[in-house]
Formats: C-alpha cells, structure tokens, sequence
C-alpha cells in the first residue's frame, strides 16, 4: 500500500513526493524513479496499457476502476484509525483509573 505519511520514514531519509500515474494518489517514495504507489496500480496500468493496444476501452471504465481501488484502501485506513483511536482510548482510561487510585 502506498505510504501516505512521511513520518513513517527515518527522520533523515531521502524520501520522494510523487503522484501516481494511475490513480492520482499523492504518496511518498523511497525511489526518484517511482511512477505508481502500489503494485496494484502498476498491475492495472498495465492492464490498461495492454488493452488500450489491443482494444480501446472507455477511459471513464479505468476511472470508475482506480475510484473503486482507492476507496477499498481508504476504508482499509480508516479502519486502522478506528482500531488505534480505540486503543488509545483504553490505555487513556487505564492511565486515568491509576491516577485516580494514586491520589
């Protein structure tokens, strides 16, 4: 999955800011040369590379395809906000349950 926070790389990292060419996705690279931000991307443009030679499609097809892909990972993502949000909460009541048995 495309990495779409710069925190998650060393503070002195040499990281790329990139778009894909796909699905448009602004994402962070490890690579100058990188052109998509996942494999599934480079999987469909290849695809679609491949079609469009052989036979035409209707670009709002490849539209609708990289809007359906990118709304399955935004749903991946905010359910792993819901899942940290909910851990944070449970060590915040811990914490807040320890402090009040302290005083």
């Amino acid at each position: 999955m495309p990495t779409l926070d710069r925190s998650k790389f060393k503070y002195n990292a040499k990281v790329f800011e990139k778009t894909c060419l796909y699905c448009g996705t602004v994402y962070f690279a490890n690579r100058s040369t990188a052109k998509y931000c996942s494999s599934t991307c480079r999987g469909y443009a290849n695809q679609a590379k491949h079609l469009n030679e052989a036979a035409p499609w209707d670009e709002t097809d490849r539209t609708v395809d990289a809007l359906l892909s990118q709304v399955a990972y935004l749903k991946g993502q905010l359910q792993h906000y819901i899942n940290e949000n909910e851990a944070l909460k449970t060590h915040l009541s811990k914490v807040e349950q320890t402090s009040k048995l302290a005083e």
